[in-house]
């Protein structure tokens, strides 16, 4: 028959000095890997960034050839839009169909504007309903800069902008994309966690 021992003199457990020495690796641990996650998060929101100024460049493009809000001449819309938005990269034409879509869901949401209004390629990236990756979305329809207006929304160029919501924490750079098909983009001067403001423009050299 097995008997229970009082092991009170014979266990042994971690003294001060170790449990000491283990939280100070696992603090440098951590100090070495939450900036290195860090910089990897920017990288990845900042990728994401300049795929959404391809997205919309290639998706105007097409707009544009196809003429596929009927207007019966090729324009640009600059709504990004959402199901029911006509003239819209979201819903071009008056019916809407997934196939009929230039542009995922994941856009709605990322325009300043609410996606029903063209952008100005002004304000900041504080005030989009839903951030893409980090990134707010605007356009660039400013009449100086693309000419005048024709139907149904419709532009003689377009500009697409994206900003970060919080400088240096969800990225660092401003993209933009314009009729040319130039990625354009430049580092935010916006303090360290204030929201970005747009500030890759038309005269902005293009991305490496």
């Amino acid at each position: 028959m097995f008997k229970l021992r009082n092991g009170s003199n014979n266990e042994k457990g971690f003294t001060l000095i170790e449990l000491l020495v283990v939280a100070a690796i696992i603090g440098i641990l951590l100090a070495i890997a939450i900036p290195n996650l860090l910089k990897a998060r920017i990288s990845a929101n900042e990728a994401s960034a300049r795929k959404s100024m391809q997205t919309l460049r290639d998706a105007e493009g097409e707009y544009f050839e196809q003429d596929l809000n009927e207007a019966g001449g090729r324009d640009f819309t600059g709504l990004i839009g959402t199901n029911g938005t006509t003239d819209s990269l979201r819903q071009p034409g008056d019916t809407y169909t997934d196939a009929d879509a230039l542009i995922d869901s994941s856009f709605e949401g990322a325009d300043i504007n609410g996606g029903t209004t063209e952008g100005d390629g002004t304000g900041d990236a504080s005030s989009c309903a839903d951030p893409k990756a980090g990134y707010c979305l605007t356009g660039d329809f400013t009449a100086a800069s693309v000419g005048t207006a024709n139907t149904s929304n419709g532009y003689q160029d377009f500009g697409w902008e994206a900003s970060p919501t919080s400088a240096n924490k969800t990225g660092r750079r401003d993209y933009s994309t314009y009729g040319d098909g130039v990625i354009r983009c430049t580092v935010s001067s916006s303090a360290t966690g204030a929201a970005g403001t747009f500030e890759a423009a038309r005269g902005t050299a293009g991305c490496d």
